[in-house]
């Protein structure tokens, strides 16, 4: 009896700790991120990456990217869209059988209302520019319609999309994260509170806990269309960079930013080294030149200031070497980089010169304009306030709040500023038209009237052929910043992050956006 017991014992025992060891391997990904700005999660309210790679976590859009490539796939379609033979419309069907996380179906019934939902001015979605070229757009946004024309279910399964002109970079449009594919019902029922109490999509984690600008919970769905993931829950903790950084040398959080002026701290340091990952991105840092406002309105002052900027000592100094000179505002990776482009001159002394034609002798004084709490743009102006002394440059620093900062953007009254300008989806025109045309001259600050480049950046739009496309794009980017100076390129940007020895799989995109989904954790 007594040898019974013992043995009970022992099983007893094992059966604890083994039942004790699946609990505390349940797999957490702990990420320190800056969240005071994430009051709703709702991606058609809000421009904020964070906010489009954590809604990326819950919903998805009709297409994918490639992680690595940020190629184009069918994500929530059988295939890509069929396009007729005028390039005006396109045929799309649905997966059968994908699951939103309430146990509905996704049919096209939710695909147009996502897109109807999108565009409605009662919406006020901070990114309908993407997808103007969708008919109806237009007039649905201006209330002269109750829908959007543009976008027709044909039957449970089966939609389309009929555009105003052709527009090559279309599918690519289908990807973009404001996009993503919300559950009518669903949507409807919350109202108010859909991106507070509710988000319902079709990705791979549902949405547990929102405290806005706190914490946000996520867990695993396991009824995932693409096969469940390896974490069984994400959680987002609201910490500034410093704090982030503290947590991450505590072992209490897996993954966090760190800023390229601290990277060599980490490189240096034999116990973090391996743990520094860094991506360059598809994207561009560029001063944008006002020309509504004197003296910007004059192409030799904008030319100028361009050549009194010293592309090189701010990469190297400032940066420390981890970002590049930019001398394109098309990055790397998009069609119509250039890369047999020379580096853009800094010649001080030929600034000098050029102010003196434009009519400015004794030099000139222009206002920068940034968020006072943005220690990165502070920092780089005061870089380039020291360097615009050696052309006669007088540079002033307006430090306001963030919310004076995007109304003075957003309505044309800045003189100039930096714009941190990312890949929404992979087409120049994505870069040039929306940065340049008119119709954004106000939205962008930029004052740029130019009907020879709204003409040329509209003709892009239907360009099929990559090489021609190629050809075009170049010759259209050399014409903005090296002809008539309408920006000046500064640097391509990388991001440097940490991550836990126990993490593997998860990546920053060249797209600017982290991919938390795709990792796993390693005890």
């Amino acid at each position: 009896m007594k040898r019974l017991m013992i043995a009970l014992l022992i099983l007893i025992t094992i059966f604890s700790l083994t039942c004790g060891g699946q609990a505390a391997q349940e797999k957490v990904l702990r990420v320190g991120k800056n969240l005071k700005e994430i009051e709703n999660l709702d991606i058609h309210l809000s421009g904020y990456n964070t906010v489009f790679e954590i809604s990326n976590i819950v919903c998805e859009p009709l297409m994918g990217l490639e992680t690595e490539t940020l190629d184009l796939y069918p994500l929530l379609l059988t295939k890509m869209p069929d396009v007729s033979k005028d390039g005006l419309t396109y045929m799309c069907e649905l997966k059968k059988g994908i699951k939103f996380h309430d146990g509905t179906e996704l049919t096209s019934e939710d695909v147009v209302y996502t897109f109807n939902r999108f565009f409605d001015p009662k919406t006020s979605c901070l990114n309908v520019f993407l997808a103007t070229m969708i008919e109806g757009s237009k007039e649905f946004l201006a209330s002269e319609r109750d829908h959007l024309t543009g976008i027709e279910a044909i039957d449970r399964y089966h939609f389309t999309l009929k555009l105003y002109y052709p527009y090559s970079a279309f599918s690519a449009i289908l990807a973009i994260p404001p996009l993503e594919i919300y559950p009518k019902d669903a949507c409807e029922a919350a109202g108010d509170r859909w991106g507070l109490d509710t988000l319902i999509g079709t990705g791979p984690y549902k949405l547990d806990t929102f405290e806005p600008k706190s914490k946000i919970v996520f867990s695993k769905f396991e009824d995932y269309h693409g096969g469940a993931k390896n974490y069984d829950k994400i959680v987002f903790s609201d910490m500034d960079k410093n704090t982030a950084l503290l947590e991450f040398e505590a072992g209490n959080i897996d993954l966090c930013d760190v800023d390229t002026q601290l990277v060599d701290t980490y490189l240096d340091n034999p116990d973090y080294k391996d743990n520094v990952k860094s991506q360059e991105f598809v994207g561009i840092f560029t001063l944008i030149f006002n020309q509504d406002l004197e003296p910007l309105n004059n192409l030799k002052v904008r030319e100028a200031i361009s050549l009194a900027t010293d592309r090189e000592t701010l990469c190297a100094t400032y940066f420390r070497g981890r970002v590049r000179p930019a001398k394109s505002l098309l990055p790397k990776g998009i069609p119509g980089y250039d890369e047999s482009l020379p580096e853009l001159e800094y010649n001080p002394e030929k600034a000098k010169e050029l102010l003196v034609e434009a009519g400015y002798p004794d030099g000139i004084e222009i206002t920068a304009t940034v968020p006072g709490d943005d220690a990165l743009f502070v920092g780089i102006w005061e870089v380039l306030q020291q360097q615009y002394t050696k052309a006669n440059i007088t540079l002033k620093i307006e430090k306001v709040d963030r919310g004076a900062w995007v109304d003075k953007k957003a309505t044309g009254n800045t003189q100039l500023y930096i714009l941190d300008y990312y890949a929404d989806y992979i087409d120049p025109d994505n870069f040039l038209y929306n940065m340049c045309h008119s119709l954004s001259e106000d939205l962008m600050s930029t004052g740029n009237k130019d009907p020879k480049f709204d003409a040329l950046a509209e003709q892009g739009r239907l360009i099929n052929d990559l090489a021609e496309k190629q050809k075009f794009y170049a010759d259209l980017e050399y014409y903005l910043t090296r002809e008539k100076f309408v920006e000046a390129p500064l640097y391509v940007p990388s991001g440097y992050y940490l991550v836990s020895d126990r993490l593997t799989g998860l990546v920053l995109k060249k797209n600017f956006l982290y991919q938390y989904v795709d990792g796993d954790i390693i005890e």
